[in-house]
């Protein structure tokens, strides 16, 4: 009997048929309560703070506040938290004159580009145009102050608003990262309103890190604490740069769907969010299978978008001579209109050539994090054997990146790998949008 799963493939919802009774994992995120009245679970959490002080021992009059949100379309909900603070700032005597707000891209867009931004205005809702706003650029050096080394040595630049200010105040999301576990935390920091030089210094540790969680992979929620050594650079960065208080969403999509909030100390709030981040959307899996079946949905309309989780996250559910197999529509080609993070010219370099990049190359030292990235999704293909089932039309390109089978029938691709593993082949599937849990 087959067990029919939906997806979403070129624009419509696809039904894949997978015969039942090789089906050992299936990792997808789960079905969870909404939460109704965030303000008031907000205003309960400023009372009684996830370890650290109340916020409102934290501020006085006089003080100048820096809130610090993460990009709109990470869903802080800072739009509808942000203004609960401030009323809260206000009842302390903070004055609005010294209450900057201040946008968080990392890496993703410059100044400029967020000026010209809509979803800048949408992220502090009724917030914005009443207070300074401030636009982090990553490449604007006189925007940046130095506060030091963390303990790996990595050198911090941050935005001026952020060292200057007495009390700093974070809005973000807890959703899995490639290689900080989850987004959440200290990482409104860095990479959050750090400068390049920072940013790509402690995307390095990507490739070079030995902690138990990196023997597989760098990935797949498994690095959130000092182990890791980029959560470590982070927190480390968030302490010098005097990250007071965080707030962080649990969220799921599609929808814009908010299911709690945490705050207070940013270590800790950040751990106990993620408990029920991984209870929403990770899955643990009972063993690694012999095919792993990635169906990349929404994020499949383009071949790059589908590269950020794909790879790595296959390679964990899968054995060492396992077959991957992934289903990426890619509609509307490589990257789309917007480009991506992972060119053509890039993607067919081995992992060898960017990890010279990586770690010795000065020229490419303003774009370490996309190399970094680039080098996570390379290496993983490069250990296992890949399929791919696809619109996109440069076959030549794909075997390049090396995809060892390209088709446009899934039905062909299953065939053939069950052939090459065997009628009793175990298989896992991955449903874009969970992800898989540690063994214990």
């Amino acid at each position: 009997m087959d067990k029919e799963l939906k997806t979403i493939y070129a624009g419509k919802e696809t039904i894949i048929k997978i015969p039942e009774a090789n089906i050992m994992n299936v990792v997808s995120t789960h079905t969870a309560p909404i939460l109704h009245n965030p303000e008031e679970k907000l205003k309960k959490l400023l009372e009684n703070p996830i370890g650290g002080k109340k916020l409102v021992d934290i501020v006085k009059p006089g003080d100048k506040v820096a809130l610090v949100s993460s990009e709109y379309t990470r869903m802080p909900f800072t739009w509808i938290l942000a203004p609960v603070v401030v009323d809260l700032l206000k009842k302390e005597g903070v004055k609005e004159k010294n209450i900057t707000l201040i946008n968080a891209p990392g890496t993703h867009q410059t100044e400029e580009q967020q000026a010209e931004n809509p979803l800048v205005k949408k992220l502090y809702g009724p917030l914005y145009g009443k207070y300074k706003m401030v636009l982090h650029d990553c490449d604007k050096r006189d925007t940046h102050t130095f506060v030091g080394y963390t303990s790996q040595g990595t050198p911090v630049w941050v935005n001026k608003a952020v060292a200057e200010a007495d009390v700093t105040i974070g809005f973000g999301e807890l959703a899995i990262h490639h290689a900080a576990g989850h987004c959440g935390g200290g990482k409104i920091i860095l990479p959050g309103v750090s400068a390049r030089a920072t940013i790509g210094s402690m995307h390095r540790r990507v490739m070079t890190q030995k902690s138990k969680y990196h023997e597989e992979w760098q990935q797949g929620a498994w690095g959130n604490d000092e182990k890791n050594e980029v959560r470590r650079d982070i927190e480390d960065a968030a302490e010098l740069a005097g990250l007071s208080f965080k707030i962080d969403t649990v969220t799921g999509r599609p929808g814009e769907l908010l299911y709690d909030i945490f705050a207070g100390d940013f270590r800790k709030e950040f751990r106990e969010g993620v408990k029920t981040q991984d209870k929403i959307h990770g899955t643990k899996i009972r063993e690694k299978t012999d095919i792993c079946i990635y169906l990349s949905g929404q994020r499949g309309t383009t071949v790059s978008g589908s590269f950020l989780y794909a790879p790595f996250m296959a390679d964990q559910a899968t054995k060492d001579d396992g077959i991957v197999i992934q289903v990426v529509s890619a509609e509307n080609g490589w990257a789309g209109p917007g480009g991506g993070w992972f060119p053509p010219s890039r993607m067919v370099q081995s992992s060898e050539e960017m990890a010279w990049r990586l770690t010795g190359d000065i020229d490419m030292c303003s774009d370490l994090r996309n190399i970094a990235l680039a080098w996570q999704v390379k290496r993983a293909l490069e250990l296992k054997t890949t399929y791919m089932v696809t619109e996109y039309q440069n076959k030549e390109l794909l075997q390049a990146l090396g995809m060892k089978y390209i088709t446009n029938s899934f039905d062909e691709a299953l065939a053939k790998a069950l052939k090459e593993k065997g009628k009793d082949a175990t298989i896992t599937v991955l449903d874009q949008g969970g992800y898989i849990l540690p063994p214990n």
